[in-house]
């Protein structure tokens, strides 16, 4: 690969760490630039005390995205096909209108009052900039990350307290509501108990995920070695006697209401295949044991939640705690304590709620790697 494509695919197809690194400062120079140019409309007298910094800030800035424009442009195979792009159009029309604003004084009087209304209006084009976002959308998608998230999760609970607290903020407006700062202290340690209560929680169930974790791991590695031994056999049913076996245990794994002694009949079944041959090695019968001991503890923990009144208690002191804030911090401090505490200790009661289930939580944020089992109990692979 030359130096061109290399240069050419850093931009336009970023996918080392670097490359990536490279758009994020992008962005953020694009969002510091549409900032500067609101600062210079709306709060002339800061514009003025900072000048030097923000001009300096603003050229640089400036140089940046030309020399991002150029790269790109010169390293496309067609250029005009580059040129006529829309989000090339974009970054164009991002960039040309502050190098007319530069050379509009050298071939123009600016002490003249239309010139000076155009060049105003070249520099609030600046804010086109904004338009050159719309080349990062791969990037806000998993930076701004939605669905599946936490965020998802919690977005009932957020709504509600954020609109107490915005109700509460109409009234405390008005004087109409208890307006005490103090009580913020009071709330700081509550919480900060709060939050303690439920990393315990989240300590337990983590290591009850990674002991399940590893158990399937080595199901996994037992049950292909067991297919493969029993293969090699005259009856060569193995991988059609795990393959079975891996199904049965995977249907009790995934549904919390079932019966899980009904992994006895499928125990059975693959002891059945393992005895069917004479020449089967004794030391296979140590195997199956091991591979039903690994079963029975698996499904033992997923059946062993969090007792339901200690789950309660955690989950109504959380929304207590939450909508205390919402009445009691007031002003913008209370909103921002709302939404913090809400996606921390709220999110952190779903987390829980997720490790605790191992497999198929309400929201499926954490899940056990099982696809090595869902490969054994899928279609056998045909012999060689």
């Amino acid at each position: 690969m030359t130096i061109r494509e290399k240069i050419h695919n850093f931009f336009e197809a970023p996918d080392t760490i670097a490359a990536k690194a490279v758009q994020f400062v992008i962005v953020l120079l694009i969002l510091f630039s549409v900032a500067f140019v609101v600062i210079e409309q709306w709060y002339g007298a800061y514009f003025l005390a900072h000048k030097s910094f923000f001009q300096i800030t603003e050229h640089s800035i400036l140089a940046a995205f030309t020399v991002e424009y150029i790269l790109r442009l010169s390293t496309a195979p067609i250029k005009w096909k580059f040129a006529v792009k829309p989000l090339n159009l974009i970054d164009f029309v991002a960039v040309f209108p502050n190098y007319l604003e530069f050379l509009l004084p050298i071939f123009i009087n600016t002490t003249e009052l239309r010139v000076l209304r155009l060049i105003r209006l070249l520099r609030f084009s600046r804010i086109l900039r904004a338009f050159k976002l719309f080349r990062y959308g791969e990037f806000f998608k998993r930076v701004l990350r939605y669905r599946g998230t936490i965020l998802e999760a919690i977005t009932p609970i957020l709504l509600l307290v954020i609109s107490i607290k915005g109700g509460v903020w109409i009234l405390e407006h008005h004087d109409r509501w208890i307006q005490d700062p103090s009580l913020g202290d009071l709330f700081a340690i509550i919480g900060f108990a709060l939050g303690i209560i439920l990393s315990q929680k989240i300590s337990s169930t983590y290591d009850k995920f990674l002991e399940v974790e590893t158990t399937i791991v080595r199901l996994s590695s037992t049950l292909t070695s067991l297919g493969e031994i029993l293969d090699r056999t005259p009856n060569r049913n193995g991988r059609k006697a795990c393959q079975t076996w891996a199904r049965d245990f995977l249907l009790l794994l995934k549904d919390p209401g079932a019966n899980n002694h009904d992994i006895y009949r499928a125990n059975m079944s693959l002891y059945q295949a393992i005895r069917s041959d004479e020449n089967v090695p004794g030391d296979l019968h140590m195997t199956w044991l091991s591979i039903t001991n690994d079963a029975t503890f698996c499904l033992s923990k997923k059946a062993r939640l969090t007792p339901r009144a200690y789950d309660l208690l955690l989950q109504q002191a959380t929304v207590l705690y939450l909508v205390l804030i919402a009445l009691f911090i007031p002003g913008l401090t209370g909103m921002i304590s709302v939404f913090i505490a809400a996606y921390i200790l709220y999110g952190m009661y779903y987390l829980t709620q997720d490790l605790d289930s191992i497999v198929g939580g309400e929201y499926q944020l954490i899940n056990i790697d099982i696809s090595e089992l869902e490969q054994i109990a899928s279609e056998p692979r045909e012999d060689v």
